[in-house]
């Protein structure tokens, strides 16, 4: 989430001498380097499942490239605010905006998952140098008079950003695939750094007259290395073996060593970066919590939901962007009243009932099925809206009042951190729990289904794996819908410290994370309960099953049928028929030649599709423009093999690894 806080450092006297050309190029620069920044928010998730098709990848994976960009831009950006006043604000918004720019531009031609996630980290510090200064900047543009002018257009480039993301990120994707995000923005980024560095001229200082003695770089580092640590623990540690790996248990524990030490260096800096005295006041806890946990709990409808919307429920990119952009526009519209109505009702009030909306808004997602319209998505998202619309304006009022007025601005700066911090825990945590659930689902199933079963239960599991396994349309509502009661359990958190006159210190604080933790478990124990992913499930939402006479089959050895059996043998010819007709677009390995096919081993649309319709598929072929085509190549038809060479080129495929 982006930061659109302004800076913690000294804000001179606006210069009444620009002209108005000069303040127009000016505004210009902060307002596009903003938009940019805040389209990363909710353009990138909607990407996750075209990024884990074409660049043959993992959920546990791809979640670094938001976790990665996330980490950079918070660990050091409020001590980068405090930098400012060294080397001045304009400079420091220059270099970072060319910073941010270079690495978009070069995530367009990342070639795999690992270059585009370091891409992604160096975007992340570039955003981290130059958006706390964005918001100070545009007020010294202005005079006193009409600084609430300048905060007000950008605040409503920041909003611009955020709420077009999901829409136009539907649009590119429909039309092409994840490449297009960062493509399309490449002239904008390189408008932001001429803009950057031509705009100011000798308009504005390029350094502030007040300097510290002193700046908190131990912090800052020990900050940004415990965040890493603990965000690695939580997103890999339930994934896999990997508990089984010292080294990732090593990084998790380092990530509290260093946290520790981050306090401990805080306690005793002379200028902190984090003023931990300001948490001795629990109405700014309670507060600063909420915030956190707010942002924490969004995962579920900005990654979650898109992957369940496009690859289970096969919607359009475009109308995803849509329904989720609902929630932002609703924000926007609710937020200008929820002022009034806190000076009315009080802050405390409106923040319970923004988190009592949200709640209902996730709650009402667990109506969410493979067979809901498009309209009914549109009730959860503008319940959402209307929480966070009533939330956000409140809370930072309760932020701001509950400390020192020398210490507003230092408070101020520190929104955007704890506004990122709580975004990224909470993604790392339904992250590494969606992907934990899908090796769950699948080695349990796999390790049930290779003994003798009865004929039902072997042909509806059989045909579990053959439309998507654990990414079938089944499996993602389930998952789906286990996420909202954990994301839930999260808002619960804020709901508890957004309560007005009850006090939650200490010991209490501790209570309140212990009970939305046993709540989120008993929910996901209970839904499993009733919900579970059986051979009964199943029964009722795969095809239906094909009558057959043998009491106890082993599963997939249907003698009418040939099932797609995870890392089955294929024929001996059957590679031969494979090379003869598709390596010369998919390699030998059926992994697929760069601008010439795709990845056939690791396709979910390959997966999607059951021997017989694929047959088909391979006959037919398909045109570039087809909705389906990813590489938009044309895919010629093979009407003139006979059934057998086809049947060897699929057992093939399914084969490889």
């Amino acid at each position: 989430m982006t930061d659109t806080t302004a800076t913690a450092a000294v804000i001179p006297k606006a210069s009444d001498s620009l002209t108005p050309t000069k303040r127009m190029l000016i505004m210009t620069a902060l307002v596009l380097s903003t938009v940019l920044a805040s389209l990363d928010s909710s353009f990138v998730p909607i990407a996750f499942p075209d990024m884990i098709d074409n660049l043959d990848t993992s959920t546990a994976m791809v979640v670094w490239v938001a976790l990665g960009y996330l980490i950079a831009a918070t660990g050091p950006q409020l001590f980068l605010s405090r930098i400012g006043d060294v080397v001045g604000q304009v400079r420091m918004f220059q270099i970072g905006t060319t910073v941010y720019a270079l690495a978009m531009i070069a995530c367009t031609f990342a070639p795999t998952i690992e270059v585009l996630i370091s891409l992604r980290v160096i975007q992340g510090l570039g955003m981290a140098i130059f958006l706390p200064f964005t918001f100070a900047l545009a007020t010294k543009v202005y005079p006193p008079s009409e600084r609430g002018k300048a905060l007000g257009i950008m605040q409503s480039a920041n909003a611009f950003g955020f709420i077009a993301g999901p829409v136009f990120a539907g649009v590119l994707l429909d039309a092409f695939d994840w490449n297009a995000i960062f493509a399309v923005r490449i002239p904008f980024a390189i408008a932001a750094i001429a803009i950057a560095w031509t705009a100011f001229g000798d308009a504005l200082p390029k350094a502030d007259v007040k300097r510290a003695s002193t700046y908190d770089l131990a912090g800052a580092i020990l900050l940004t290395i415990g965040f890493f640590g603990l965000l690695f623990g939580f997103n890999r540690l339930p994934v896999e073996d990997n508990h089984l790996e010292i080294t990732a248990w090593l990084i998790f524990i380092s990530g509290f060593v260093f946290f520790g030490l981050f306090l401990v260096q805080e306690n005793r800096s002379e200028n902190p970066i984090v003023p931990l005295h300001l948490f001795k006041n629990a109405n700014f806890t309670k507060a600063a919590i909420a915030f956190t946990a707010v942002f924490a709990s969004f995962p579920v409808y900005l990654f979650v939901m898109p992957i369940l919307l496009i690859t289970g429920m096969e919607i359009k990119s475009w109308t995803v962007g849509m329904v989720l952009c609902s929630s932002a526009i609703t924000t926007a519209v609710i937020s200008p009243y929820a002022g009034k109505l806190a000076d009315k009702f009080g802050a405390e009030t409106l923040c319970f009932a923004g988190t009592l909306f949200a709640a209902a808004g996730y709650l009402s997602m667990l109506f969410i099925h493979l067979d809901t319209s498009v309209l009914y998505l549109l009730v959860p998202m503008i319940l959402l809206g209307i929480g966070t619309g009533l939330f956000f304006s409140p809370n930072n009022s309760l932020l701001i009042s509950n400390v020192p007025p020398n210490m507003a601005a230092i408070a101020s700066g520190m929104i955007g951190t704890l506004r990122q911090a709580g975004y990224a825990v909470g993604f790392a945590v339904i992250a590494s729990m969606v992907t934990a659930l899908q090796d769950t689902y699948e080695a349990s199933i796999t390790k049930f289904s290779v003994t003798s079963i009865p004929n039902t239960d072997a042909h509806t599991i059989s045909e579990f794996f053959e439309y998507g396994g654990v990414w079938s349309p089944e499996m993602l509502v389930s998952m789906f819908h286990m996420t909202v009661i954990v994301c839930t359990a999260m808002l619960l958190i804020a709901i508890l410290n957004s309560v007005p006159k009850l006090k939650l210190d200490g010991f209490k604080q501790l209570a309140a994370l212990g009970f939305a933790a046993v709540m989120g478990v008993g929910g996901i124990l209970v839904f499993g309960a009733v919900s579970e992913i059986d051979s009964r499930l199943m029964s009722e939402t795969v095809p239906t099953a094909r009558a057959h006479t043998d009491s106890n089959v082993q599963a997939w050895a249907w003698k009418t049928r040939q099932h797609d059996i995870p890392g089955k043998v294929a024929p001996a010819n059957a590679k031969q028929a494979f090379i003869d007709n598709c390596s010369a677009c998919h390699g030998d390995n059926a992994q697929g030649l760069k601008g010439q096919g795709a990845n056939l081993v690791a396709s979910a649309f390959v997966k999607r599709l059951n021997d017989k319709e694929l047959a088909a598929f391979i006959k037919s072929g398909r045109q570039p423009d087809s909705p389906d085509s990813t590489m938009k190549l044309l895919m010629p038809a093979f009407d003139y093999l006979t059934d057998e060479e086809i049947e060897q080129v699929i057992a093939y495929v399914r084969s490889a690894k």
